[in-house]
């Protein structure tokens, strides 16, 4: 009888640990890490070399949104039934305010200069995991129904031997720089909105695109596709003649208060390939 007392303890014990798993399993604290991503456009770089005609433009079989100040609380609501355990972390893949983004200096200086153009500039924390696990970001809602935005795409943020930035971001031109009056077949859309992982939607016929009178309004797509390595706390800078990324990563063990105050009195970047700007 005795062993079959310690038998049914042990096999309740197993359940427990079963059951609680999935929550100690998650990411701990030193796989979090604050990301900053700005990118931007320079109108001036469009006849540096010549496009591709039709690039290899593709969305990820599953991207990931960040989640907007506005739909916290609706996240929140809606995962009222999950552990308290899960919620005791920093919520993953939500926008941080604006005052938090270091590099909000350098944005608005940018955009002063009317060189370059502002795309997309949000922070936001988030795990990092290994290749085969993490989930691409979708930046754009062009998913949504309505008109193709000048920024589409997804980045990837994945761990290796040291951290990784994979880009997968496209522009959408006029065509300003093509010799005649072609223009290439419309880019996908991008998954439906969502905070969760959702699978992407494939690129709509020209014939349907027109027959919903959503005609794709640009001629030409540049697509920046590359992958960099960057260690936490740096400045990543990613050049391109008509797109550009700068991106800062950083542990969340490392940041200190002054680390997340904005930057000030830093001279813009210059158009240079070599050095990141700041």
């Amino acid at each position: 009888m005795a062993d079959h007392a310690c038998l049914r303890r042990c096999m309740r014990i197993l359940l427990v640990a079963a059951l609680l798993l999935p929550f100690f399993v998650q990411a701990q604290p030193e796989d979090w890490y604050q990301v900053e991503l700005l990118v931007f456009s320079s109108p001036a770089g469009e006849n540096a070399e010549l496009w591709e005609a039709t690039p290899a433009i593709a969305y990820p079989d599953a991207g990931q949104f960040l989640v907007e100040q506005g739909e916290r609380s609706a996240t929140a609501s809606q995962a009222g039934s999950a552990s308290p355990l899960a919620a005791a972390g920093p919520t993953p893949f939500a926008t941080l305010p604006a005052t938090q983004r270091e590099l909000a200096s350098q944005a608005s200086a940018m955009q002063r200069s009317g060189r370059y153009r502002i795309l997309f500039h949000e922070a936001w924390l988030q795990p990092i995991e290994n290749q085969s696990t993490a989930v691409p970001i979708v930046l754009d809602h062009s998913g949504d129904g309505g008109q193709w935005p000048a920024l589409q795409g997804t980045i990837k943020l994945y761990r290796s031997d040291d951290l990784q930035l994979e880009t997968n971001l496209w522009l959408n031109t006029q065509g300003e720089y093509l010799n005649s009056a072609w223009r290439m077949p419309p880019p996908p859309r991008g998954p439906a909105p969502g905070v969760h992982a959702a699978p992407a939607q494939t690129a709509p016929a020209p014939s349907s695109a027109a027959a919903a009178g959503q005609e794709y309004p640009y001629r030409h797509a540049v697509l920046l596709d590359q992958t960099r390595g960057v260690n936490s706390g740096e400045l990543l800078y990613i050049d391109h003649p008509m797109l550009g990324v700068v991106a800062r990563i950083t542990a969340l063990s490392a940041l200190e208060p002054a680390a997340t105050a904005p930057l000030e009195n830093t001279p813009p970047p210059e158009p240079a390939t070599d050095t990141p700007p700041g």
